[in-house]
């Protein structure tokens, strides 16, 4: 597998509509609860925002480019700093009326091979923790600090 296929993955089921879960990382209020802070108004198609590390005064800082948005089913955007961006997708299937598929891809990472390789390890795992923390917020409205607290 060459460097530029190598992409970070991470998926699961949640027992909430596609609507229900599309609107929770597009509406910044929703999605502040289970990852990023935010300031903007939601994401629309072309818009560049910052999204926050943390609640601190001096949080770290990502810019987010929105490519694409198709509503209810995909979100494609780009984040990152400098000239280091990739590319992440959220592609949403509805199972059922109230289950909805979802996968997070991440790709385009830049350095030497083993470099990529912990980037895609990396932004798996935090993508791992991030769809807990949807799934615990939406099926049982809890908050559960996974991301906050990842070390």
């Amino acid at each position: 597998m060459s460097a530029d296929e190598i992409t970070a993955k991470a998926k699961i089921l949640v027992h909430r509509s596609r609507v229900e879960v599309f609107n929770a990382f597009v509406d910044p209020t929703v999605m502040s609860k289970f990852w990023f802070k935010r300031k903007d108004q939601g994401l629309r198609e072309g818009d560049t925002m910052t999204w926050f590390v943390g609640d601190a005064v001096d949080a770290p800082e990502i810019e987010v480019r929105v490519k694409s948005i198709k509503q209810p089913s995909q979100i494609t955007i780009e984040w990152g700093h400098g000239n280091r961006f990739t590319t992440v997708s959220w592609t949403l299937d509805e199972q059922d009326s109230d289950v909805t598929g979802l996968v997070i891809e991440e790709r385009g990472f830049i350095g030497s091979h083993d470099e990529i390789v912990s980037q895609a390890l990396e932004s798996t795992g935090g993508f791992n923790q991030v769809i807990v923390a949807l799934k615990a917020l939406l099926e049982h409205n809890s908050t559960i600090n996974v991301v906050a607290d990842h070390m």
